[in-house]
């Protein structure tokens, strides 16, 4: 499968199962996924720092609705607290898609402390993750979305960069 149509599949799977609302920061790995998300009818919204969109997705939660969050994996180092004191305690199921820099073919020293630790940091917060599979990524947004809401908490899917065969 190409990389837009892996794009745009993974974009109408996580629109039909009722998700409207869309937050992230701009992520080159993550940017064929977010460009087919702005071709759908849902809200994507582009916020400079993770942590408010995290915020902004519990919002969205306490009105009914569910929202995605797309962030890079040091954006999600830089959410610890607000998942830690707003989300966990509170079992707000939002959905998180991290993309994973610092591994694979992303070697940029920058970048490769957030690679060896982001899975660590996912399990001391007790958040539930997969690492996307490019052979089961259908089953990977079902298993999100389903672990989301019937555990009450907030879950992750982790997206490599050699997943949309991003290079630097």
């Amino acid at each position: 499968m190409n990389l837009y149509n892996k794009s745009r599949c993974i974009a109408e799977g996580l629109v039909s199962k009722g998700n409207k609302f869309f937050f992230a920061t701009p992520c080159g790995v993550l940017a064929p996924l977010l460009n087919c998300l702005e071709k759908t009818e849902s809200v994507i919204t582009y916020i400079p720092r993770e942590d408010n969109a995290i915020a902004i997705a519990c919002g969205v939660f306490t009105k009914g609705e569910r929202a995605i969050v797309f962030m890079q994996n040091s954006g999600f180092a830089q959410s610890i607290n607000v998942l830690a004191s707003l989300v966990i305690p509170y079992c707000i199921p939002i959905q998180l898609i991290i993309s994973m820099r610092g591994t694979g073919v992303d070697n940029t020293l920058e970048n490769k402390v957030m690679g060896n630790i982001t899975e660590k940091l996912l399990r001391d917060l007790s958040i539930d993750y997969r690492i996307i599979q490019k052979d089961s990524f259908e089953d990977d947004i079902q298993w999100m979305h389903e672990n989301s809401l019937l555990n009450k908490k907030a879950t992750a899917l982790l997206i490599t960069p050699d997943f949309f065969d991003w290079s630097k």
